[in-house]
């Protein structure tokens, strides 16, 4: 499978955070993070994924999220870490 088809696969599970029981403002922020950078192909692939970590990390961070969302964003950020090292 090539990355960019696992990276819309990444998208569509970053958007499961788009529910009730998360924050309004984290929710926001992860859908803001799939459309400015891991799917923007305006930008380097690299940066993508890397900008993409980092923002996502930052939510994870947030005291508000529900833990099993939590676990989700290591989940996705673990998957993201492995497109990049292949990237790289």
């Amino acid at each position: 499978m090539d990355i960019e088809a696992r990276l819309v696969q990444v998208a569509s599970v970053i958007n499961q955070i788009d529910d009730p029981k998360v924050p309004r403002n984290i929710r926001r922020q992860a859908k803001e993070t799939c459309e400015q950078w891991l799917l923007n192909k305006g930008k380097k692939l690299d940066v993508r994924i890397a900008m993409s970590q980092s923002k996502l990390e930052e939510l994870y961070e947030d005291p508000n999220i529900p833990p099993e969302f939590g676990t989700l964003i290591l989940m996705i950020n673990t998957e993201l870490e492995k497109i990049l090292t292949e990237v790289l």
